[in-house]
């Protein structure tokens, strides 16, 4: 098969399938005054857990700036994941400067996702992934928009954050 129809056929399933889980995790938000469905988390005895990809509505992250278009949404809580924060951010045509008191791992879904340290713009699109070490100040941000799943490590992250 001819290696640029292969990158064509490619770069189609991939965007089949971030429109898909776009919309099965509610990209556009939640109408005003509705609180997020509690997730379908599914577990046994051991910790293993299943998270429903269907019922995932995002909330809005204040970035302290009106007009910013960026959702957010947690899969679990510290509680059920003392180790490992995870979840998904969406961002459309914002940015916003963030402290970051832990790692964090970045794996872009669809879009444009960039992150500034230092006056370095790093930019990243679907399928990449980036990693940002703990105690970096960053501006993230998206010219388009952006799904990003992302990790956090230690779990408590929002804590960490604040101490700063």
């Amino acid at each position: 098969m001819d290696e640029e129809l292969v990158k064509q056929l490619k770069v189609l399933v991939r965007e089949v399938i971030t429109e898909q889980l776009g919309e099965q995790t509610g990209e556009q938000g939640l109408p005003e005054g509705r609180a997020p469905r509690p997730l379908e988390i599914g577990r046994d005895t051991s910790g293993f857990a299943v998270i429903g990809g269907t019922n995932v509505d995002y909330e809005v992250f204040d970035t302290g700036k009106p007009g910013d278009k960026v959702m957010f949404r947690q899969l679990m809580t510290s509680e059920e994941s003392p180790n490992l924060a995870f979840g998904f951010l969406d961002i459309e045509e914002s940015s916003f400067d963030w402290f970051l008191g832990y790692d964090e791992v970045d794996y872009i879904l669809r879009g444009t996702w960039e992150i500034t340290i230092d006056g370095t713009k790093y930019v990243g699109h679907a399928g990449d992934t980036m990693f940002i070490p703990k105690n970096t100040a960053v501006t993230f941000g998206s010219p388009d928009h952006a799904t990003v799943f992302y990790t956090a490590y230690p779990a408590n992250w929002e804590e960490l954050c604040e101490e700063q």
